[in-house]
């Protein structure tokens, strides 16, 4: 019963974090800072609890892997710092590795998603001369008023689909544990009768 709670049960809160902040930032354009502290928190706290000091610095590593990844395109303006600290969140739940691969997967999702919004305006040709001013310049060059460039993206789904995806293709997603233990107690129901 206690593999359930250590395995399933974080792997079930970590999803419930993403629900929950993609949310919100579809709503608001905003993850709030009780949402991103909290569950960096959560996520250093069981792995802990669970694997003692070196479960304490598997999350560390993974939550700064997870800030060191995107916060380079925070500070040039790319994203906002509650993707930067939901994806140091995330981390602290999957270690370093993890959080590498599902931020990188993040990065792929969300420029794919940017192109998409680009082709979709009609904006490539002057995206691209304003980049190539900013790279003979060495400076950076604002959006127009209005400019697709301008709109915000709730990268927080980006990060999402990274976990996800991370999480799914080494398998544990699967719920291995609880869906063992529901298939326990359906029996112990079947043989009752």
């Amino acid at each position: 019963m206690l593999s359930f709670y250590t395995y399933d049960g974080s792997t079930l809160l970590l999803l419930l974090i993403l629900l929950l902040a993609v949310v919100k930032d579809w709503r608001r354009n905003r993850i709030p800072n009780w949402l991103t502290y909290s569950s960096l928190l959560a996520g250093l706290v069981l792995q802990y609890v669970f694997l003692h000091v070196d479960g304490l610095m598997i999350g560390l590593k993974g939550a700064g892997v997870g800030l060191a990844v995107l916060l380079p395109f925070y500070l040039m303006g790319g994203m906002g710092a509650g993707d930067v600290k939901l994806m140091a969140a995330a981390g602290s739940f999957i270690g370093p590795m993890a959080a590498m691969t599902a931020a990188c997967v993040a990065l792929v999702v969300g420029g794919c998603v940017a192109l998409y919004l680009i082709l979709r305006s009609g904006e490539l040709a002057s995206l691209y001369r304003r980049y190539m001013v900013m790279l003979a310049a060495r400076t950076l060059v604002p959006a127009e008023p209005g400019s697709v460039a301008r709109h915000r993206f709730p990268f927080s789904s980006a990060i999402a689909i990274g976990v996800l995806l991370h999480q799914g293709l080494i398998g544990k997603l699967e719920f291995y544990h609880l869906t063992t233990q529901i298939g326990l107690q359906l029996q112990a129901l079947g043989g009752a009768q």
